[in-house]
């Protein structure tokens, strides 16, 4: 007679049993109540055992066709809630060995959603963001950052959830309840951290560029939605990663005139730059996963780039130089290796790794040289006073020789590097009786001389000609001789010696017919490379050799 009455148990529902359920549902979780007291006159046990016949016994096409459904929704939404602040405020650790209150509910939600989803996924994420709305749960993020999760861990598609999010905060933002924009964009924050999200348009993700942009361009009033702009930019940041190559190259292009073209001021510019600084970090100037859809993006991008290095603005010139930078990036090397300008040693191990695959980025080079030439030379020429701008243009040109490691690269850029010298050779001046301006253009020309330096002996480290090696060599000496303020490292402020040349002399400087010579040498009649340097360990506390009164490892055979 059990077995009888356990298979009739099992029987579908019929339309007027669901809703008769649904009714004792509704009772049972205290729908009617106020939010406040709800919770202590909640029936656990029967709510769980309704909803449990409701979500395995009713057919599919009845729940979603009776209109009872938004109150299943809502009170299995009661019951996750309370199932959340059992666990977050479980007042002793011993409880964790017990079974918990409401521990069904998460299990009996989703399956709610599934019989719902996807035909009526828009009404389950509108019911979902009502009732944290009107139960004034977005002030308590964890709850609404697991209800949230476990939307998203359906198999429904994540994209409505974010468009959804992002209108209501435009909702809130029009009736400038800041307070709750700032609660919902902390939620936001946390649950696109979660690897649940499906790849998105960015289409979805304009409206949140807008809110961001609005919000850095009102800096200078200091208003209310100012203080949104962290969390605006933490959640694009975040979502970035989410998108297509297609659509990321888009949502780049979307971003480009909002940075470079818009009227905004020079902190505003570089705290919006930032997140343009980001998304090109992810990029590359030629993705090889969709190589013939981005090829001609990349050299509008280029051109576009090119354009505003070359602009007389500062802040817009060097942002593009680092924007321009990051797209060139592979993020293969040590990024550390090109902060500042520095001597590339022939026989030292630097963690740099050369580029192999770079014949769509050499074909763009050949193409856009011109134009990179000129922009540079202008933009160095009109923004190089700074020692942090010239770092920059620095961290660009080494970029392009690691990025494309060929003769021609080296070429070009050895080209340039002979035009900036000419363009910032210092003829005879004392510093000593020299006016204040005159020493601020000598240590200026200081610093572009010895970023010259740095550039071209990376150029000798990655090609390893020995005639270019004796050449720069030559010159590297002559200045540690007798002008060390034309080597790098960067400094503010030079010091000068009384033996110190001062003035120009020809030994000092790169001549352009021995550096056409070397290359000559090094690319056409392929000149016998040097080895290079094999990497060496250092500070090996494991290492038996190591003795325990010195501090270095001891490298000789046998010991």
């Amino acid at each position: 007679m059990g077995r009888l009455s356990a298979l009739f148990s099992r029987k579908k529902l019929t339309s007027a049993k669901t809703r008769l359920l649904v009714d004792q549902l509704k009772t049972s979780c205290g729908v009617f109540l106020d939010p406040t007291i709800r919770s202590p006159n909640i029936q656990e046990a029967r709510a769980l055992k309704i909803l449990r016949q409701i979500v395995t016994r009713s057919q599919r096409h009845i729940v979603q066709y009776i209109p009872e459904r938004d109150a299943i929704l809502e009170c299995s939404l009661i019951l996750v809630q309370n199932y959340v602040a059992h666990l977050r405020l479980r007042p002793s650790p011993l409880k964790r060995f017990r079974q918990e209150p409401f521990a069904d509910a998460k299990v009996l939600f989703q399956a709610a959603i599934d019989l719902l989803v996807p035909e009526m996924l828009d009404e389950v994420i509108d019911t979902t963001l009502k009732f944290l709305q009107t139960e004034n749960l977005w002030q308590v993020e964890f709850i609404c950052v697991e209800i949230l999760m476990f939307v998203l861990e359906c198999r429904s598609p994540s994209a409505p959830l974010l468009s959804k999010l992002i209108d209501r905060i435009e909702r809130f933002l029009a009736l400038s309840d800041i307070g709750q924009v700032r609660h919902m964009l902390s939620v936001l924050q946390i649950v696109i951290v979660s690897q649940r999200w499906d790849l998105m348009e960015y289409s979805e993700l304009s409206k949140l560029v807008r809110f961001y942009h609005s919000s850095v361009m009102i800096g200078t009033s200091r208003n209310q939605i100012y203080e949104l702009r962290r969390g605006f930019e933490k959640c694009l940041k975040n979502l970035i990663p989410r998108l297509s190559i297609g659509d990321l190259y888009s949502f780049f292009v979307m971003m480009l005139p909002l940075v470079f073209d818009t009227d905004m001021s020079d902190e505003a510019r570089i705290e919006f730059g930032s997140t343009v600084e980001h998304a090109a970090s992810t990029m590359t100037v030629y993705d090889p996963r969709n190589r013939m859809h981005t090829a001609q993006v990349s050299t509008f991008i280029v051109e576009y780039l090119l354009r505003c290095i070359a602009s007389e603005d500062p802040t817009r010139s060097i942002l593009a130089c680092k924007v321009l930078t990051k797209l060139l990036e592979r993020g293969q090397h040590n990024p550390n290796q090109f902060q500042s300008p520095t001597i590339f040693h022939m026989d030292t191990y630097y963690e740099i790794v050369l580029a192999t695959d770079f014949a769509p980025l050499q074909e763009l080079l050949v193409e856009q040289r011109v134009h990179l030439e000129q922009a540079l030379l202008l933009a160095i020429e009109r923004h190089s006073q700074r020692k942090m701008n010239v770092e920059v243009f620095y961290q660009l040109l080494c970029t392009l020789l690691v990025e494309a490691p060929s003769g021609f690269t080296a070429s070009a850029v050895s080209c340039l590097l002979l035009k900036v010298q000419k363009m910032f050779l210092n003829y005879p001046t004392d510093p000593d009786s020299s006016m204040l301006a005159d020493q601020q253009q000598q240590q200026h020309n200081n610093r572009i001389h010895a970023t010259i330096m740095a550039v071209m002996t990376l150029i000798n480290w990655i090609h390893r000609s020995g005639s270019m090696n004796a050449y720069i060599t030559q010159v590297l000496h002559n200045r540690f001789d007798h002008a060390p303020s034309l080597n790098p490292p960067l400094r503010e402020r030079y010091r000068y010696a009384p033996h110190h040349v001062s003035w120009y002399e020809r030994r000092l400087f790169f001549d352009s017919l021995e550096i056409r010579y070397c290359l000559w040498k090094c690319f056409r009649i392929s000149e016998e490379k040097i080895p290079k340097p094999a990497r060496m360990r250092t500070r090996s506390y494991n290492d038996p050799r190591r003795r325990l009164d010195g501090g270095t490892l001891n490298v000789f055979a046998g010991m």
